[in-house]
């Protein structure tokens, strides 16, 4: 067997088993659960991107209903 291929295998392996999911403890499970480490946009944020994106798209209509956008 090829000794690069060995050592590229062991390293793979090594790689793969130094990977784990971490415990949490539940007093600091409140700071990970913090509004601003969410992926949601505030109000005033998402008004604006849902007043922009016709003109950013080229199109209209079509968010919240059929029909609207290029006819496609």
């Amino acid at each position: 067997m090829n000794k690069k291929l060995l050592w590229s295998g062991l390293a793979l392996a090594l790689g793969l088993s130094l990977q784990s999911c971490a415990f949490v403890a539940q007093k600091d499970r409140e700071v990970l659960s913090d509004p601003i480490m969410q992926l949601k946009d505030n109000a005033a944020e998402s008004s604006s991107d849902a007043h922009n994106m016709p003109r950013r798209e080229g199109s209209s209509g079509g968010g919240a209903g059929a029909g609207g956008g290029c006819g496609c």
